[in-house]
């Protein structure tokens, strides 16, 4: 995925994600459904930690426990809206159509698609 410095700027600035929720985010977006050994493993996070991070992006309504141990992301799109309209609501601004945020999640389906797709 190129440009890939560039979406991880765009995710932590525009949805406000840590590096760490970030780096989990776009490791599934791009890898596919993981479990937390896998994912904790792959970004050299414990796995204590990579909990926590997890129950983050589940309560961002960027991710979801598939099954017991194993996660997934949304389609980006809905990834990408839900979490930036939680922004909204939690700053009480008005949510409404944004052009980048609507690119980034269109952005990230390809990578998404590919990987779902092997």
């Amino acid at each position: 995925m190129k440009d890939i410095s560039k979406i991880v700027n765009l995710l932590k600035q525009y949805l406000e994600l840590s590096d760490e929720e970030t780096k989990i985010f776009l490791y599934i977006v791009i890898e596919g459904m993981k479990s937390i050994k896998e994912i904790s493993d792959h970004n050299g996070i414990p796995i204590n930690a990579c909990k926590k991070i997890i129950v983050s992006l589940i309560s961002k309504n960027m991710l979801l426990e598939y099954s017991q141990d194993l996660y997934e992301v949304f389609h980006p799109r809905f990834a990408v809206i839900n979490r930036y309209k939680r922004l909204c609501e939690e700053k009480n601004v008005e949510f409404k159509k944004n052009f980048l945020i609507d690119s980034l999640g269109l952005f990230l389906e390809h990578p998404y698609d590919i990987a779902r797709t092997k």
